[in-house]
């Protein structure tokens, strides 16, 4: 199974604070991501992490983190994966990829454009078929409001699902509620009977 996720930032005390997140410190609340992950993600299963996974530039502790959680890991670098930056070749038995942008073909026949950051337009906008998974912006109201417009894309952030990895068909599911609840909506920004280029399908 496959399964996705963003910004755990294991490790980060402040987070908590930002975030408004239910924790005491940073112990209680990588105890419970880990709890959490572990509950739903099992060894064999793929779990792409759409950047931020750890607060430390230390390769050990991002190490210990991600021997301590279950899956093939993925990941999507975010702007605080700053543990990668000197000795990226370490995590090569960790980590099945690192990279800033994938394009994930499933056999489901769904594509998943995954990157940190939210994009507006992607490869696929218009395909019903083409989700956009994205991270970065926490439970920020404001850039959740300008995102949640869009339709086929989806914030997968710890802050927004319970502080757990969300499964492919948890992703399709809220992807196609979200989507239902737009179609009559005068905020969408896509427009179902055109494409990007304006002219009529």
């Amino acid at each position: 199974m496959n399964y996705f996720t963003a910004d755990p930032h294991f490790g980060h005390g402040n987070i908590i604070k930002y975030c408004n997140r239910p924790f005491a410190d940073a112990a209680e609340m990588d105890a419970v991501l880990t709890a959490n992950w572990n509950s739903r993600v099992q060894p064999e299963d793929d779990i792409y992490i759409l950047g931020d996974f750890c607060m430390s530039s230390s390769p050990a502790k991002a190490e210990a983190y991600l021997l301590s959680l279950n899956g093939r890991k993925h990941l999507i670098r975010g702007n605080h994966d700053t543990f990668l930056k000197k000795h990226p070749e370490r995590f090569a038995g960790l980590l099945c990829e690192i990279c800033d942008y994938k394009e994930l073909h499933l056999p489901s026949g769904r594509t998943y454009i995954l990157m940190h950051y939210p994009l507006l337009f992607w490869n696929g906008s218009a395909d019903p078929n083409v989700v956009q998974l994205y991270g970065h912006i926490h439970n920020n109201e404001y850039c959740n409001a300008l995102t949640g417009r869009m339709l086929r894309s989806l914030n997968v952030g710890v802050d927004l699902h319970g502080f757990a990895p969300l499964s492919e068909d948890q992703v399709w599911a809220l992807v196609q509620e979200r989507s239902a609840r737009l179609q009559d909506s005068p905020l969408l920004i896509i427009d179902e009977q055109k494409g990007f280029d304006g002219q009529a399908r």
